[in-house]
């Protein structure tokens, strides 16, 4: 029994062993000066579990640290060797794997005030080229400076742009050298962080901070102004003073004055294969005075195309920053790579994008020395592809058949490397530079060219009158007729030609008749009738034309019945939907919308749609009226009048430009968020019946939304988006 006891005990502990085989001890680290004389490690590897122990030992005959995340500070100034170890054990007190690995740090005197901070940008044409700026504090011309961009590389520019040779994750450091009169010690600051390098990952951490309150305690509120996140990605900032938090945005209160480093990471867990987590850190260094002058300063700017300039990608910024004054410390940042410390600048870029663009104001004091008054602002300027196409057309009848119509393309264009497409108003549309398109009834129709070239579109809408030729007097009252589908002993006859001028009246042989143009009679019984149809425009213009129609069979309509219930959308109370009610199935609906009184200028509006939903123009009382059809060719109409309450009001209304337009698969439009919201999107066909929609959480900065249009048919399209009390739109074609 002690044997089975045993083989069972060594049994547990391989099949623990091979759990757990897959954790990592290795232990690379990185660290982070928080003043001249306190270093805060972290290790790299954060794939680690319960079970992971880690010992530190900082060189200076201290005691040793078993955080995952020391903070230590250094009693002198000198050069000390760190080391740390990390070993695993299973949960059933397996030894797994251990290691251990040191860095040696240089701790400067205590007069050494230099803290290095750089970020970093990946470049617009290259994702594997990254530009580096050096941000430490208390960094001159003259100091010494060396990054090692962790492939083997360094570099001793101030800002250096490098390119490394593969995708994946780099420790990059900096490492700054300040050489202090009468000290055989230099003053040094390094910093080190870890940047994800090529497709694998697009996020660009980065933040700003304004003081909200310096007495007694300083308050600092930090804004989220990353570049690349979504909602899924996990984010935590620490403030240098042994707190973090994982709000989007948060407020920090600091209890004693000091010099702070504060750093935002953002981390995505799914990335490439082969790739360890994609994360992006932003790091800054913030001084907390003891007292706190007040800081009124708000930064602000705006920016337009200037378009006298030679490249259309040039645009002018305008400083509006308040109060500012021409002593002030300005630096912009174009989101390219490029900077300016004018207070206007004009810059122009390379190519179309979208860019991140900051204005940083620093106050002086009295004494011209820069201050801790401190603002910053930071925009998404969207640089589009310069387009400058202006779609035409002309048109002719083509001879022998009015409804078909001639289209040729009159745009004015250099190539051939352009493409067309043509939609015609009636559900159809066509791709070809020049067109010919056949109508199935006269009328008028809106037809759209759209010409495009790459992203470069532009589009043409005019209307087209497709008119009937004039009917002769002794064809007037030739008609046709059609049986129903579901019971032969209705039938509608139509007019070959309906003129507006012309009286028509039916007579169908069993004794009723009618006097609409297009009339459905269903007969009573089984046999032969004649129908006869008079058409009268005046005295000496008329005609009578009589067929007989032999009826087969009849169906009983008594047990046919129908109505309708609404139902009010709760955020939009003039979105109204229609709910068909009936004992018996229905084949068919057809409503019709009137608004009261029932007047001709009010107008008539036509569903022919099963439970449609409406949008309500306007307020006020209406009529509606559902028209069923049943089994056998029965038809029954029910009628009620309901109220429409006021639409939500909105405090903003504003335009928004869809892409790409036409919008054949998917419709986009974008919009930038100061906080969070929720963003409720709305497509409208061109009788303003809802035909998609979609909800998203928005998020600060640029979002995008976007709406599936590949099942919804050729047409134009109203694109409505509504995020908090404001209200935007935009019309595309598809």
């Amino acid at each position: 029994m002690k044997r089975i006891f045993t083989f069972l005990a060594i049994l547990l502990s391989l099949t623990s062993l091979q759990t757990h085989a897959q954790i990592s001890c290795n232990p690379a680290f990185t660290f982070v000066f928080v003043n001249n004389s306190t270093v805060k490690f972290t290790p790299i590897n954060l794939n680690d579990s319960n079970y992971t122990q880690h010992t530190w030992t900082f060189g200076d005959g201290s005691l040793t640290s078993n955080q995952y995340s020391p903070t230590h500070t250094y009693a002198s100034s000198g050069v000390f060797t760190v080391k740390h170890k990390k070993t695993y054990v299973t949960p059933n007190g397996i030894f797994t794997c251990a290691d251990s690995t040191t860095q040696v740090i240089t701790i400067a005197n205590t007069t050494c005030n230099l803290n290095a901070s750089f970020y970093f940008v990946a470049t617009a044409t290259n994702p594997l080229t990254h530009s580096y700026f050096n941000t430490s504090t208390n960094f001159t011309p003259g100091d010494s400076i060396r990054w090692n961009f962790g492939d083997g590389t360094v570099s001793y520019d101030q800002n250096p742009t490098h390119t490394f040779a593969n995708a994946g994750v780099y420790n990059v450091c900096l490492r700054v050298k300040k050489q202090i009169l009468g000290s055989t010690i230099p003053c040094v600051s390094e910093i080190c962080k870890l940047d994800t390098v090529g497709v694998a990952c697009n996020i660009q951490a980065y933040f700003t901070n304004t003081t909200v309150a310096s007495t007694p305690a300083s308050t600092i509120q930090f804004t989220n102004q990353s570049v690349g996140a979504v909602a899924a990605d996990s984010t935590i900032w620490t403030f240098g003073d042994g707190t973090t938090s994982t709000s989007p945005n948060p407020t920090h209160t600091y209890t004693n004055a000091g010099t702070y480093t504060v750093c935002l990471k953002i981390k995505r867990n799914s990335n490439m294969a082969g790739f360890p987590p994609c994360q992006s850190i932003y790091c800054k260094t913030i001084v907390i005075s003891p007292t706190t002058p007040t800081c009124n300063l708000v930064a602000n700017f705006t920016w337009y195309r200037d378009s006298l300039a030679t490249s259309p990608y040039t645009y002018h910024f305008t400083n509006t920053s308040l109060p500012l004054s021409n002593t002030d410390s300005i630096k912009w940042t174009f989101g390219d790579g490029t900077s300016s410390n004018q207070i206007n600048p004009n810059h122009t870029y390379a190519q179309p994008g979208n860019y991140v663009v900051c204005v940083r104001i620093i106050k002086r004091n009295a004494n011209g020395t820069l201050s801790n008054c401190v603002a910053e602002k930071c925009n998404t300027v969207a640089v589009p592809l310069h387009c400058n196409i202006t779609a035409a057309y002309s048109y002719t009848a083509a001879a022998g058949n009015y409804k078909t119509l001639i289209f040729t393309n009159t745009t004015a264009l250099a190539g051939t490397s352009y493409t067309a497409f043509w939609s015609f108003g009636d559900g159809t549309s066509a791709t070809g530079w020049n067109t010919t398109h056949t109508y199935a009834n006269a009328g008028t129709y809106t037809v759209c060219l759209t010409v495009q070239l790459g992203n470069c579109t532009n589009t043409k809408c005019s209307t087209v009158t497709i008119t009937a030729p004039v009917t002769p007097c002794t064809q007037l009252a030739n008609y046709s007729f059609v049986r129903s589908a579901t019971n032969n002993n209705t039938i509608t006859f139509t007019p070959n030609n309906i003129d507006p001028t012309v009286q028509y009246t039916w007579t169908f042989g069993d004794g009723t008749g009618a006097v609409t143009p297009t009339s459905t009679h269903t007969f009573a019984a089984i046999g032969y009738y004649t129908v006869c149809l008079t058409a009268y425009k005046n005295n000496s213009c008329a005609s009578t034309v009589c067929k007989s129609v032999y009826v087969s069979s009849t169906a009983n309509c008594s047990l046919n019945n129908v109505w309708f219930n609404t139902q009010v959308d709760s955020l939009v109370p003039n979105r109204i939907t229609f709910l068909a009610q009936s004992p018996t199935a229905i084949l068919s609906q057809q409503w019709t919308i009137r608004k009261l009184p029932l007047t001709a200028a009010n107008g008539t509006t036509t569903i022919n749609s099963n439970n449609p939903t409406y949008v309500f123009l306007d307020s006020g009382n209406y009529r509606v009226c559902i028209k069923a059809t049943f089994a056998g060719g029965c038809v029954k109409e029910y009628c009620s009048d309901i109220h429409v309450a006021q639409n939500m009001p909105f405090t903003t209304t504003c335009n928004l430009q869809v892409y790409p337009n036409p919008a054949s698969t998917v419709a986009n439009v974008s919009i930038t968020l100061a906080q969070p919201t929720v963003l409720y999107a709305y497509v409208y066909n061109s009788m303003n019946m809802l035909v998609a929609q979609k909800v998203q959480q928005g998020f600060v900065g640029t979002n995008t939304v976007s709406v599936v249009t590949a099942n919804l048919p050729s047409g134009i399209y109203r694109f409505r988006l509504v995020h908090g009390n404001n209200v935007c739109y935009a019309t595309f074609v598809k």
